[in-house]
């Protein structure tokens, strides 16, 4: 059932070196509930934060997402506030992205936490493609709910497609649904009772399954943060549970940085606080 009668919003992003080789965004366009800020670029990166400037998703938006970097650039894609999917009588909100990195290129997609409120629906549907010798981080973090307002695991259903292609050739592939009652919520809510969730796809020619980052990632893991990482055929994918919001952002942010070390440069500068 396609979402209807709600904002028809876009974000289309390319991000090109100039003729200084300094990263900068050679194309932009945006429609409502979609806006960016003012790019900064630093450590050679050009952070570009997406902003929803509406109390945030409502029964029938749509959202179509595409962001390409051209060989040269680096691209951090981040936002400076959570998102939120509200209650919806019927229908939907959904979300198309689609994220092309070219080889020499680099896109660390980082949004903050997405927060699903008592009878929310939501689709987010994923395609990214990366080419040979080009990077990608690929992350996202997941509320149960607003907790403090008693609402955890009260949406109504999360739908979550995803595909990742490097060179042309499909390396991963994730479907999965939420909906309260179900058993892949009943097995979160018995690891904690609040659980928070990370995703994170790292595709990199840097990064090895013998290297100290695979270890120290590993050695993450705790009795309030659990952490998986596998092997893709060319990269890594990382999962965290957590207890709690600050358990969460503190093991991510652990993570982020072992990631950026293992790739040779430092985190770039978000320019806001609170925020890993």
């Amino acid at each position: 059932m396609e979402a209807t009668g709600g904002l028809q919003g876009h974000l289309r992003l390319v991000c090109a070196p100039d003729d200084r080789g300094r990263p900068h965004l050679r194309q932009q366009s945006f429609r409502a509930p979609m806006h960016i800020s003012k790019p900064h670029e630093d450590h050679g990166t050009l952070v570009v934060n997406v902003v929803n400037p509406t109390a945030g998703l409502l029964q029938g938006d749509v959202i179509e997402c595409d962001v390409a970097v051209e060989s040269g650039a680096r691209l951090l894609l981040t936002s400076p506030s959570a998102s939120r999917a509200h209650c919806m009588a019927s229908g939907r909100a959904m979300l198309r992205q689609h994220f092309r990195v070219a080889a020499a290129a680099s896109l660390d997609v980082w949004p903050e936490i997405f927060i699903p409120q008592g009878g929310a629906r939501y689709h987010q549907r994923t395609l990214a493609e990366v080419a040979p010798g080009g990077e990608l981080l690929l992350g996202e973090m997941l509320a149960p709910g607003r907790v403090a307002s008693g609402e955890a695991f009260a949406y109504e259903q999360l739908r979550w497609e995803m595909d990742l292609q490097h060179a042309g050739s499909l390396i991963a592939r994730e479907r999965y649904t939420l909906a309260p009652g179900t058993p892949g919520v009943d097995a979160i809510r018995g690891a904690f009772p609040h659980a928070y969730y990370a995703s994170l796809y790292a595709v990199s020619p840097a990064l090895s399954p013998v290297s100290d980052c695979w270890a120290a990632i590993h050695q993450l893991h705790h009795a309030r943060a659990w952490i998986g990482v596998s092997q893709l055929r060319t990269g890594w994918v990382v999962k965290v549970l957590a207890a709690g919001s600050l358990d969460l952002r503190e093991i991510v942010s652990r993570i982020r940085r072992e990631l950026y070390a293992s790739l040779g440069r430092p985190l770039p500068d978000l320019r806001r606080t609170g925020v890993c």
